[in-house]
């Protein structure tokens, strides 16, 4: 709402900007509507039965994230490695080769936390199952998946997928299977002299449910992202699609299916397409087998498809994206699982990777953009304003357009949603270049700003003809048109559509002023009346007064330490009496001046301190990684006096847990008065002779004006900011000492516990040093998730 009061729909993000074209699209990296690249795809011709055979014979191949290679033996009944000795057999850690418990291996799928997922079948004795491989910890073991919890047998399983979360997806012909679980850490013995639980590995790998697909389809591939899973499905017929649902753990969810559109060839692979800096969900790459009679492989491309749902229809499209990810080779139509999950396909050997046959290969975007010159759309969405007659007052994009490009808006309103169809769509004037960021009172640009080209445009909502031109109706609807050069796209990153018009006729000016007419379709032809112009007139002061007010009325965020401009900050610092170390990031900066009055008021205490160190670590106090203690809390006895309290329940060191001595009965037990009076003198001095009062006074004098600084974790690496901190917070008279460690602890419980009382990131164990390091305490043996740990150079960065 501005500062008239107008309220605003906002555009933003890709449900709202959907529409039907497919030259348009939601560029998600740039989160803005632009136009579809279109290049010239070098795509196989679509054959799905020659498909078919090349998806029966494809092996899979699998990479770990140092560049180790797996595959299937040739029986397909063990896993074969190569850390640059050759193909070795996997062994497990009793040296068990990794083999099929039954039949042969029909998948191989590495992902998680480095887990080989591993589906065999032997159909003739009707067994099916998964083995599961853990290539750092080096166990192996397996389920039985020939048959549901009800009884009902099932098909051989075909393809597996590990997701992030070490949840295991497999398919057969017609389901889909979810299996997850591990042995236990260590072996175990049950003994009958004992009582034992009823299920020894109560997390062991299962089956927990199986889906069936929709009818008609059959599975063929399998991937997924953090949020969905893909499926790759045919109909027998030659039609493809893609089956989706949310990666739960739910087996009820509905599968929504995208239909592959008809100019993608037959795919028998699929896997996720979105650049790992910038993850795109819904965007995959299908692999398709080569083109009989390609011997130059000129058809090299993989297809790149994105999924788009339509909310009206409730039916989805597979269309392919006009972008070329050229293959240089293609050995198996199959991609490789790869452990840091970029995508890459099996290519064959060359020089530079000798000894594979096939060899894994990267899969990039050639980097040649080409767009389509227009694009035309009208966004599914339609406004609802809520009011009949609604006069619609002005639109506000934030967008770019470089030169040689334009975004030309349309509209159309109507009153119900019957006239929707017969509705004119109306051209609107070209959008209008604003130089403020944004009409939002001190608001950022969310495009670029760049006189004519990024940042703030506006149009005021109008007809092109006739005496009263003005938009009305309840309801509002927009076409978007975006035109380029080919090698440069419009970016359409939001619309605010304001209205009802804050008209200044109506508001100001006498009623004879006013308009007096509606428009009429029968008289669409003409000049526009006196009114009519006038209003419009005023409307283009309008434009400039509203954003200006707005930034009078929002003028107080430039004296708030969290809303003003950061080129401000130091200026608003020094009207407070401090300065800002120019290094600072952002949020330090602004929390010092938003807390400096508060540092002022308790400087020089103990609160103040904290607040000062809390500021200059982002919170490092609150994380309980620095520790201010008053050395006088450190005056601690080992004796038990009855009637006196010592419990210290607010102790920075023992969090409430201190106690008030040994209670163990012993010669610390005091229980005369004339023994205890030599010890109370150090809590109680009213009651201490002369020569215990000189006692007293220096031991007290030992912990008097001292402090002690306690970092840890990550507050070990702020040493020199906090002594700069003390130097300049800590009163004269008191003496101070860091101290340092990497682990955080409780007084009390760490040592007990031998645990980490501090909820926080557990410092990672440091390489392990012959002669020096404490096992288990700062270092940790661990096998990397390789085929092959021992192959790996540990002193290699």
């Amino acid at each position: 709402m501005d500062i008239n009061n107008t309220p605003y729909f906002l555009l933003r993000s890709a449900e709202e900007f959907e529409q039907g074209s497919s030259r348009l699209q939601w560029n998600r990296n740039l989160q803005a509507l632009t136009l579809a690249q279109n290049q010239a795809l070098r795509l196989p011709a679509s054959n799905p039965a020659a498909a078919l055979a090349a998806w029966e014979s494809s092996t899979p191949l699998a990479l770990d994230n140092f560049n180790q290679v797996g595959r299937l033996s040739d029986d397909l009944t063990t896993v074969e490695f190569n850390s640059g000795r050759g193909f070795l057999i996997l062994q497990d850690e009793e040296l068990a080769d990794v083999a099929a418990p039954a039949g042969v291996f029909t998948d191989m799928a590495l992902g998680g936390d480095g887990r080989l997922a591993l589906p065999f079948t032997d159909e003739a004795a009707n067994q099916h199952g998964l083995l599961v491989f853990h290539l750092a910890r080096r166990w192996q073991t397996h389920c039985d998946l020939s048959q549901n919890a009800d009884g009902t047998p099932l098909p051989p399983p075909r393809r597996a997928w590990v997701d992030p979360d070490n949840q295991i997806w497999l398919i057969t012909a017609r389901h889909l299977l979810l299996c997850t679980g591990e042995p236990l850490p260590l072996p175990y013995n049950p003994q009958a002299t004992r009582f034992e639980a009823e299920t020894e590995n109560p997390h062991a790998l299962t089956l927990h449910w199986v889906q069936p697909l929709p009818a008609g389809w059959e599975a063929l591939a399998l991937c997924g992202d953090d949020e969905t899973l893909y499926l790759l499905a045919h109909d027998g017929a030659g039609a493809q699609c893609i089956l989706t649902r949310p990666r739960s753990h739910r087996a009820n969810d509905t599968l929504r299916r995208f239909a592959c559109a008809s100019d993608v060839p037959f795919l028998i692979d699929l896997a996720m397409a979105a650049d790992l800096a910038y993850p795109v969900p819904g965007r995959l790459a299908g692999l398709a087998p080569k083109q009989a009679g390609d011997t130059g492989f000129t058809q090299r491309d993989a297809s790149i498809l994105e999924l788009r749902w339509n909310s009206e229809s409730a039916s989805g499209a597979a269309q392919l994206v006009h972008e070329r990810y050229p293959m240089l080779s293609l050995a198996v139509p199959r991609f490789v699982s790869s452990a840091d999950g970029q995508l890459r396909y099996q290519a064959l050997e060359d020089p530079d990777y000798p000894g594979f046959n096939p060899r894994p290969r990267e899969l990039h975007a050639l980097r040649r953009p080409q767009f389509h010159l227009e694009g035309v759309a009208l966004l599914t969405q339609v406004l609802d304003s809520g009011q009949p007659d609604t006069h619609w007052h002005r639109l506000y994009l934030d967008a770019t357009i470089p030169s040689g490009c334009a975004i030309e808006i349309a509209a159309r309103v109507y009153a119900t949603p019957e006239e929707r169809g017969n509705a004119a769509v109306i051209e609107q004037p070209r959008p209008l270049w604003n130089p403020l960021p944004s009409e939002l009172g001190f608001a950022p640009s969310i495009a670029e700003q760049k006189p004519n080209v990024g940042g703030l445009f506006e149009i005021l909502l109008q007809r092109p003809d006739g005496p009263v031109r003005r938009m009305s109706g309840r309801y509002l609807q927009l076409q978007v048109t975006l035109r380029g050069n080919g090698r440069q796209t419009p970016c359409l990153h939001a619309i605010r559509v304001y209205y009802p018009r804050f008209s200044y006729q109506e508001a100001y000016l006498p009623e004879f002023y006013r308009q007096e007419l509606s428009f009429d379709p029968a008289n669409a032809h003409g000049p526009a009346n006196g009114a009519d112009a006038r209003e419009r007139l005023l409307a283009a002061f309008e434009g400039i007064l509203t954003p200006l007010e707005g930034r009078i009325a929002a003028s107080d965020q430039l004296v708030h330490p969290d809303a003003t401009p950061q080129e401000n900050l130091p200026w608003l610092a020094e009207v407070l009496g401090t300065s800002l170390p120019p290094h600072w990031p952002e949020a330090r900066r602004r929390r010092q001046v938003s807390e400096v009055t508060r540092v002022q008021q308790y400087k020089g205490t103990l609160y103040g301190v904290n607040l000062a160190l809390d500021i200059a670590s982002d919170g490092g106090v609150q994380r309980g990684e620095i520790v201010v203690v008053e050395n006088f809390r450190l005056r601690r006895t080992m004796a038990t006096i009855l009637g006196v309290n010592m419990d210290d329940a607010d102790h920075p060191l023992t969090l409430g847990t201190g106690m008030s001595g040994n209670s163990i009965i012993g010669e610390s037990l005091i229980l005369s008065e004339t023994d205890a009076r030599e010890f109370l003198a150090l809590f109680s001095p009213e009651l201490a002779t002369q020569e215990e009062a000189a006692i007293v006074k220096q031991f007290f004098e030992q912990y008097a004006h001292q402090v002690t600084v306690l970092l840890h974790g990550r507050g070990t690496r702020l040493h020199n900011l906090v002594n700069d901190v003390l130097n300049e917070h800590m009163p004269a008279h008191v003496k101070w000492q860091i101290f340092e460690t990497e682990h955080p602890f409780v007084l009390g419980l760490a040592p007990l516990l031998a645990v980490d009382t501090f909820i926080e990131i557990t410092p990672d164990f440091r390489r392990v040093t012959l002669n020096d390091t404490y096992l288990g305490r700062e270092g940790l043996l661990k096998n990397p998730a390789a085929f092959s740990p021992a192959d790996i150079n540990t002193l290699s960065p």
